[in-house]
């Protein structure tokens, strides 16, 4: 359990009622890592989830010689881990804290007893969450399209028909 306190530092929560507040922070706990700690690890089973509230994580993905290399960072405010764990899949990334992180850990044990508590708290906590990814997939697109304009454009006439 975390304080009511640290819930509402989470702009994730900045639509949610007090009430609603206390609830989450009987739910979530807060965790610190240090620089060089290792969050989960790819392949892992997704135990439950992080919001990042300061701090800077790296995401790292193997190769087939065991050599990882960095493909993302993920700073305060975000969540992580979220589609492992709501798609119930291991994790496809390793997170390693790339300095001191503080997060809120929600575990799949305190999501379950949220959903048999209230279990409209649990769907909007996960609608929440699905926007923030729904936003952040729209971000990306837009970057893939970019980089595809840019290559269909510079690329002659074969994209054009």
């Amino acid at each position: 359990m975390v304080s009511t306190e640290l819930v509402e530092k989470c702009r994730l929560f900045r639509e949610f009622s007090e009430e609603e507040k206390e609830l989450l922070a009987r739910h979530f706990r807060e965790v610190r890592f240090k620089k060089g700690e290792l969050l989960f690890d790819e392949f892992e089973p997704a135990k439950g989830f992080f919001l990042i509230s300061k701090g800077k994580v790296a995401l790292l993905r193997s190769d087939n010689f065991g050599r990882w290399t960095k493909v993302a960072a993920v700073y305060g405010g975000v969540p992580l881990g979220e589609c492992a764990f709501f798609l119930g899949t291991p994790h496809s990334l390793r997170a390693v804290a790339e300095e001191e992180v503080e997060a809120l850990y929600l575990s799949r044990e305190d999501y379950e007893a949220l959903k048999a508590e209230n279990p409209k708290l649990a769907v909007k906590l996960l609608e929440v969450v699905l926007n923030f990814l729904a936003d952040r997939l729209k971000s990306e697109d837009r970057k893939f399209a970019q980089v595809c304009g840019f290559f269909s454009v510079s690329g002659g006439n074969r994209w054009r028909r």
